[in-house]
């Protein structure tokens, strides 16, 4: 997978990737153009399922941490 700037949001990422995806389905995209694109809207998936992977992390944790504190109450 290629690098993704690291300043790119996850909305960033997905409006980028919804505009690769809208050019493909429209055919405006030249076939020297396509295997960029491909490639683009791959990186742009990697990066997004890593962003969801940990907000998911941080929220089991910070959800654990809660239910923990609820116990010692």
């Amino acid at each position: 997978m290629e690098e993704t700037n690291m300043n790119l949001t996850y909305e960033e990422a997905f409006a980028e990737l919804k505009d690769i995806v809208n050019s493909l389905e429209s055919s405006e995209t030249k076939i020297d153009e396509l295997e960029t694109k491909l490639r683009r809207a791959e990186t742009l998936i990697g990066f997004c399922k890593i962003k969801l992977k940990d907000v998911e992390v941080n929220l089991e944790d910070l959800l654990n941490k809660l239910s923990e504190e609820q116990q010692e109450e």
